[in-house]
């Protein structure tokens, strides 16, 4: 089951990976167009953080196709997140600061990292991106850093309540999101987990059945086999029968023919000895006879 959700998480955050720099791609060639068609003076240093973060990205994801520990990536993860905020922060600083509509990107990292990662860090990531926001403004305002204006400024990045108020909606803005996004995320990580659970009862069920079927195979195949030994044992129990028969007719025929040949002799036998007693009975009366006559 680890080796699973390893799997998941990994393609949630190569997933994750690749739609950032399809983004960050679109976003790049969009500023090129700026720069060089309209004429827009981006700093070059835009474009270099913009290729920076694509490869720091391709870079990441070759790392952690290679952990095989479900904690170091969401340890990795957490961490690159950081980075996506600090990359971002020097963006917005180089595309105008609180001018600019860049820091509506912030929102954007703040939901991938709802759903990638956990309540308390991406509460983290939350915060995390408000309070660099909020320290790139101070910074400006207190000429800490230049104000970079491409497209041009109208000195609210020197207006305090401007300021203020640009904070604190970011500040409600951007928790509210964290929050609401946290309770959605939270329903599909239920619905996910259902799925999930659902789905490994399933693959226990067919691994079951199909361990059921194996059974039946196997006894299919004794009872055939058995079916073959037993019809084996019978055809040559009927083979022994029929020969046994067929020798126990030929001893009564032989048997017969012998009682038959000694019924014969003792018929011609028979014969004999009557003929024989016969004639005694006549040379018996004749012998009288004679008897008779001499006396005579």
């Amino acid at each position: 089951m680890n080796n699973k959700n390893i799997e998941i998480l990994l393609k949630k955050v190569i997933w994750a990976i690749i739609s950032v720099i399809i983004t960050l791609a679109i976003f790049l060639v969009v500023l090129l167009i700026l720069k060089y068609v309209f004429e827009v003076p981006l700093p070059i240093e835009v474009f270099f953080w913009l290729i920076f973060w694509i490869a720091a990205l391709l870079a990441f994801r070759f790392y952690i196709e290679r952990k095989k520990d479900i904690h170091v990536i969401n340890r990795a993860h957490f961490r690159f997140f950081i980075i996506h905020v600090l990359i971002l922060t020097m963006i917005v600083y180089y595309l105008g600061g609180i001018e600019s509509f860049v820091p509506l990107s912030y929102a954007t990292i703040i939901i991938y990292s709802v759903f990638l990662l956990s309540e308390k860090r991406s509460f983290i990531i939350t915060f995390l991106s408000i309070l660099s926001f909020s320290t790139l403004v101070a910074l400006e305002y207190f000429n800490i850093i230049p104000h970079i204006a491409p497209f041009g400024t109208t000195g609210v990045y020197k207006d305090p309540y401007h300021i203020f108020s640009r904070v604190i909606t970011i500040f409600i803005t951007f928790i509210l999101l964290a929050l609401v996004a946290n309770r959605y995320s939270k329903i599909i990580r239920k619905q996910s987990s259902d799925i999930l659970t659902t789905q490994a009862e399933l693959e226990k069920t067919n691994k079951d059945l199909k361990q059921k079927v194996k059974e039946l195979e196997n006894t299919r195949a004794i009872l055939e086999d058995t079916k073959k030994t037993l019809e084996v044992r019978v055809a040559a129990r009927v083979k022994e029968l029929e020969e046994l028969t067929q020798s126990l007719e030929e001893k009564v025929k032989k048997r017969t023919k012998e009682i038959q040949k000694n019924v014969q002799e003792l018929e011609k036998f028979q014969k004999f000895a009557v003929g024989r007693e016969l004639k005694m009975i006549e040379l018996k009366k004749k012998i009288k006879e004679i008897k008779n006559n001499n006396k005579k």
